[in-house]
């Protein structure tokens, strides 16, 4: 699979495409993620139990998670 990433303002519901990106995927079918960014404060030292809770989980629980997300590709192949 082949992605790219950029910044775009939306305007009344559209995304603007930028130029260089014009002719790769005129008239495909693509998915789009709109990902909302946030002004970050410089102030706020980073606490990562804020960051999607990660904090809270314990390792073991990240290990199998990883472990049986690994096991149904490897099945799928």
């Amino acid at each position: 699979m082949y992605a790219v990433e950029f910044e775009a303002p939306i305007k009344d519901g559209i995304v603007r495409i930028p130029k260089d990106y014009h002719n790769l995927y005129e008239n495909r079918k693509v998915r789009v993620f709109i990902v909302p960014m946030k002004k970050i404060n410089k102030k706020v030292p980073f606490n990562p139990k804020n960051f999607f809770g990660a904090g809270s989980i314990k390792k073991d629980e990240i290990d199998n998670y990883i472990q049986s997300s690994k096991d149904e590709w490897d099945n799928k192949f």
